[in-house]
């Protein structure tokens, strides 16, 4: 992967149309510059803190699609062509795949890496909402807040994803190419429908969460808690899935499964977050490196460093060079 182009998605564009309509509505069409592949992109600023993407176009090559945004929000993205792999800042993937959609929330420090290849078409239709108006638009999904929280510690968080019906696929023939806003009056007429389909979309995503947490009797909730009880206390421990299963009342498989489920990551990742930002307050104090990798539950102070670095973007010892300064 380190071999291949990385290209901005600003690099990739060229402009060719801007449109201006009443109350800071912005209009930027382009088309993909020849060396890197064949088609276009809309991107529709309502001026209401809701913007719309649209993205088809065919690579000439390999290369790496690099997007980053200073904006906190919510994104709903539509996948119509081939499985999109996303790649975020802290190295973890995310495979969308075909005719599915995600609810993904970022902080203002977003970063992710999109892998295309030659000749395998990117189809992408995408609704991107600030982070006080999601917020608000989002009220039926419960404990919504923990979720934007959780995206602001990682940088990214993915809601949902959810197979792609045929309601929403009505919206998406409306915008097919810059003559989609030949007029106001059509483009207001859109607006309508991209609300419309923010709306019926959040809805269907609570639906699906609220449907996730009811299959989770007090029993199950509970031991899902205590597992997770035990890695926040055992974490510098050698700690294994099978005796956090035994000591949490559940079957291992069931945990392996729900908590993933219920957490929105694996046990695994879990335990190895927890470490890091303790390892990272201890690198505060009067310890060494090794020192830290030890307390922490890691006895190779490499490949804790490694983990780390991966994690934060800097290695510890560096980290401990750049806090001992102030």
């Amino acid at each position: 992967m380190k071999d291949i182009e990385k290209i901005n998605y600003i690099n990739l564009i060229e402009v060719s149309k801007k449109i201006s309509n009443p109350f800071s509505r912005e209009i930027s069409i382009a088309t993909i510059k020849e060396e890197f592949g064949k088609g276009f992109t809309i991107f529709y600023d309502l001026g209401n803190g809701i913007a719309v993407f649209v993205r088809s176009f065919i690579p000439h090559k390999d290369f790496l699609l690099v997007e980053d945004c200073n904006v906190a929000g919510a994104s709903l993205i539509f996948n119509l062509a081939t499985d999109i792999n996303f790649i975020y800042k802290d190295k973890k993937e995310y495979i969308l795949k075909k005719n599915h959609f995600i609810v993904g929330l970022s902080s203002s420090d977003f970063y992710v890496e999109v892998p295309l290849k030659k000749n395998e078409p990117l189809i992408e239709f995408a609704i991107g909402m600030k982070e006080e108006l999601f917020l608000k638009l989002a009220y039926s999904i419960e404990d919504i807040q923990k979720y934007m929280q959780k995206a602001h510690e990682e940088s990214y968080y993915i809601l949902k994803d959810l197979q792609i019906d045929s309601l929403q696929c009505e919206l998406f023939d409306y915008f097919k190419d810059e003559n989609t806003f030949k007029d106001i009056l059509k483009t207001i007429y859109l607006e309508s429908k991209t609300t419309n389909l923010i709306h019926y979309t959040i809805e269907k995503v609570a639906k699906s969460l609220d449907n996730l947490m009811l299959n989770y009797d007090k029993n199950r909730v509970s031991s899902l808690q205590r597992a997770k009880e035990i890695i926040m206390q055992e974490y510098n421990s050698n700690l294994s899935i099978k005796e956090i299963a035994y000591k949490s009342a559940i079957n291992e498989c069931y945990l392996k499964k729900d908590f993933k489920e219920y957490y929105g990551m694996t046990i695994l990742e879990m335990l190895q977050k927890r470490r890091l930002e303790v390892a990272k307050e201890l690198l505060q104090k009067d310890y060494s490196v090794k020192e830290v990798a030890l307390n922490v539950g890691y006895k190779h102070t490499g490949y804790f460093s490694k983990l780390f670095s991966d994690h934060f973007g800097v290695s510890p010892s560096i980290y401990q060079k750049q806090i001992n300064k102030f």
